[in-house]
């Protein structure tokens, strides 16, 4: 009887395989083709164990994962300090929803710094658009530490770098672009002149707010060009789905706002920003920048 030889082609899988393979998948198939071969050679024989061992390997070679359902697995029960040992760095999320008992744009709407038409998408008010464009104008130098210490509501802050700011001795607040900082700057400002309860709001709602508005500038602070709003579904291995939702401007390409959320979490304010999360998926991830 002659035996067809195996169709390698047919069995390997190139999304899991090569420049795609996934280091903690393969690591977690390995040590369970261990484990089982190492089972089956105590309970039968050590040859048996040994050929065994070989088939684990060359499947987890060809296919990429031992363990159907493997990407799945290892995206809910791998830890964040398992992923970094493979140089795979959790998604830094940093949500929308803020710890107020109203949603973040309920308070933006409140403050009457945002509004909604009916079954439109959320917009800066016009008061709000004109008083920020007056605070940009006022400026006669870019922002300095004096600014972030007013805008996070700290006694100081220690400039670490270009756009980057230390606060409270542990902390590092980095902006996107200089547009970015301008515009938290000027926010911060109007809101601290025209909102009664601006100076009781906690620090991270301060600057969830402040990255809020900065994804519904139309305008860029820094030269005035338009803006535009760009989303996109990230699902990378190992990890949830997320949605990124960034701002750039058209004429000079400083980015005003870059957020990247759990898609679970993020379903509740895309819809807002006129943001569908049916988009074409990315596995790669945008660095993340803390604002």
């Amino acid at each position: 009887m002659r035996l067809s030889p195996i169709d390698v082609g047919s069995v390997r899988q190139p999304e899991y395989t090569g420049e795609n393979r996934c280091l903690p998948c393969t690591a977690v198939n390995a040590v369970i083709a261990l484990v089982l071969a190492a089972t089956l050679g105590i309970v039968t024989t050590s040859l048996l164990g040994v050929v065994a061992l070989g088939g684990f390997l060359a499947a987890i070679y060809l296919r990429g994962y031992l363990v159907p359902g493997t990407p799945a697995l290892t995206e809910r029960y791998l830890p964040a300090s398992i992923l970094r040992l493979f140089g795979k760095e959790p998604i830094a999320s940093r949500s929308l929803e803020g710890t107020s008992s109203e949603t973040p744009w309920e308070q933006l709407a409140a403050a009457g710094v945002a509004d909604r038409p009916s079954e439109g998408t959320l917009s800066l008010t016009d008061w709000f658009r004109e008083a920020f464009r007056v605070e940009v104008s006022r400026r006669e130098s870019a922002p300095g530490a004096d600014d972030v210490e007013a805008l996070a509501a700290v006694s100081e802050a220690v400039e670490r770098g270009p756009r980057a700011y230390s606060i409270d001795g542990n902390r590092l607040l980095r902006w996107e672009s200089d547009a970015a900082l301008v515009a938290d700057a000027a926010s911060a400002s109007v809101l601290r002149e025209t909102v009664d309860d601006w100076s009781d709001l906690e620090r991270d709602d301060r600057l969830a707010l402040l990255e809020r508005i900065r994804l519904l500038l139309e305008r860029c602070p820094s030269c005035d060009g338009p803006v535009d709003r760009n989303d996109e579904r990230i699902d990378p291995c190992c990890q949830p789905p997320h949605v990124a939702v960034w701002t750039v401007c058209r004429d000079c390409d400083a980015v005003l706002a870059d957020v990247t959320a759990p898609e679970a979490d993020a379903e509740a304010w895309v819809g807002l920003l006129g943001v569908d999360t049916n988009e074409p998926t990315r596995t790669d991830v945008p660095e993340a920048v803390e604002g």
